[in-house]
């Protein structure tokens, strides 16, 4: 049987389902869609805030404690640890998402190097996986 006749309009169409539905899940990033108000009363979806990145942070600080020590100083979205994913433990970074810009200007200035549980935190703006 000739090779070429095993390739159909068909398999065609597959592989461009195939290939768009890889290409729509890399450029989504996973993000979720939960809602929350932002500080002026508005709905803000997950995804839409600014994500900073924080760093030095103690193996002992969970994302509850994160997230309520960032917001004091704005609308917090989501709050990540990255964690090891052989032991589970805290790899001593992570990602918090504020609702707004301004947010998240005043939680860098208020944050970055500031002491909590003996570590001084790395605090700013997160690049995007695009450019990891």
């Amino acid at each position: 049987m000739d090779p070429q006749t095993l390739i159909t309009p068909a398999s065609y169409a597959v592989a461009g389902l195939i290939i768009g539905f890889v290409a729509g899940r890399l450029t989504s990033g996973g993000s979720s869609t939960s809602s929350s108000l932002s500080d002026d009363g508005s709905s803000v979806e997950a995804g839409d805030g600014v994500e900073l990145y924080v760093g030095n942070l103690s193996y002992d600080v969970g994302e509850k404690e994160l997230m309520k020590t960032f917001s004091t100083h704005g609308k917090v979205l989501s709050a990540r640890i990255i964690k090891n994913k052989f032991n589970n433990r805290s790899k001593g970074y992570g990602f918090i998402e504020m609702a707004t810009g301004a947010a998240a200007d005043k939680a860098v200035k208020a944050m970055h190097s500031k002491d909590v549980k003996g570590r001084k935190l790395v605090v700013n703006e997160a690049r995007s996986r695009s450019h990891e």
